[in-house]
């Protein structure tokens, strides 16, 4: 599948690593909650952190990011010229590298700043329409 318009996304996972490779706790907790929608040339993509308020006593702020745009895909690298987002950071070409991995599983990094890291995120998502 090489295809995005049309299809909807629900994120799965997201994993951090350090400089030096070694596997660090996500800027969005154990527990993502996200999803991505591609229109025929605009998507949309909101990732929140889900964890209980009750295990925020003591622990990071939680985490939202979203954004919409248009976008062009080339089978390999998707890049969206954003023209709304929830934080003034995003108001920038999102550039992500990106692979299926089978009909319904995708594989993205980003390759510019998000949620305050200039690398080492991978964002799994689950196709569900």
């Amino acid at each position: 599948m090489t295809a995005l318009a049309g299809t909807m996304w629900k994120l799965l996972e997201v994993t951090a690593v350090d400089a030096a490779g070694q596997e660090v706790p996500s800027p969005i907790g154990s527990h993502p909650l996200g999803f991505v929608m591609f229109g025929e040339d605009r998507m949309l993509v909101a990732v929140a952190d889900a964890r209980p308020a009750a295990a925020l006593q003591d622990a990071p702020a939680r985490a939202l990011v979203s954004y919409t745009g248009t976008y062009r895909f080339d089978g390999s690298e998707l890049v969206t010229a954003t023209d709304a987002a929830s934080r003034p950071d995003l108001m920038m070409e999102q550039v992500r590298e990106m692979r299926f991995e089978g009909a319904t599983r995708l594989v993205v990094t980003p390759r510019n700043s998000l949620l305050g890291r200039t690398g080492g995120l991978v964002f799994v998502w689950e196709r569900v329409g």
